[in-house]
């Protein structure tokens, strides 16, 4: 098994875990460009994209060890940036590994994206919707690149059709559909709460910009199950506004790592 990951520029560490069921590196460019003026940044592919082996299990424990091997290769003691489901992996480390990772900044759509299934039921949210998460589980094992059209399609509804088109393409070239179907299902059965939870203050959460699979919903709830976590909205993400993300990024790495 081979963990492909590439560092960039000198300073304290930031490892990015980028979500991994429809994004890739490259779509952070301009944020790693930013970062690495005076960062050292870490960026990687999991199992089943990109450079790396591609070879399940596509579970998260299996996930969380491998970014814990790839932080530990690069030197250790780094900020997690984390993107959509790359917060699984990044708590579960944190949480065990405080010396590897002392801080999490998680980039979520919204902050109910990071509540279990179990939690949404009866909000009236689309990821809520049994038939929504069947018909995309579906997709995903039949066609995968119309499923990938689909969530890429829903989540970024600024693409004009070239640059959907020209995103899908580049997804599907970077994740087997084996990997996207396994890792998505286990991101949608788990529960990153209790993780999320021991690391105390040690864990932002920021979201901001289109949320059409959340809508905004339920942030009460998880600043009630995250008591102690920085719970916060920034002006878009990491790749419409990567400077935003960057600034963060330098506050807390200048404080933590």
């Amino acid at each position: 098994m081979e963990i492909h990951w590439e560092a960039r520029g000198d300073g304290p560490t930031v490892v990015i875990a980028h979500h991994s069921l429809w994004s890739y590196p490259g779509l952070y460019h301009e944020l790693i460009v930013d970062l690495a003026r005076d960062r050292r940044v870490i960026v990687y592919d999991p199992r089943g994209c990109g450079q790396s082996s591609r070879q399940g299990p596509y579970d998260v424990d299996t996930d969380a060890a491998d970014f814990e091997a790839v932080v530990e290769a690069a030197g250790g003691a780094a900020l997690a940036l984390s993107v959509g489901e790359g917060l699984n992996r990044t708590v579960r480390v944190a949480e065990a590994r405080p010396d590897l990772i002392p801080r999490v900044l998680s980039i979520v759509p919204g902050a109910a994206a990071v509540l279990p299934q179990a939690e949404l039921k009866g909000s009236g949210v689309m990821a809520a919707s049994d038939s929504v998460i069947d018909m995309l589980r579906q997709m995903m094992a039949t066609d995968p690149r119309a499923a990938l059209r689909m969530m890429v399609g829903t989540v970024n509804p600024e693409l004009d059709e070239v640059e959907l088109r020209e995103r899908v393409v580049r997804v599907a070239d970077y994740l087997s559909p084996e990997a996207a179907l396994r890792r998505a299902e286990a991101w949608l059965a788990d529960d990153v709460i209790p993780h999320a939870k021991a690391l105390g203050d040690r864990i932002s959460i920021a979201h901001g910009g289109p949320d059409p699979m959340f809508e905004g919903a339920l942030r009460a709830r998880v600043e009630e199950l995250l008591p102690d976590a920085r719970l916060e909205t920034l002006e878009n993400g990491p790749i419409s506004r990567p400077e935003i993300t960057a600034a963060r990024v330098r506050e807390l790495t200048g404080a933590a790592v």
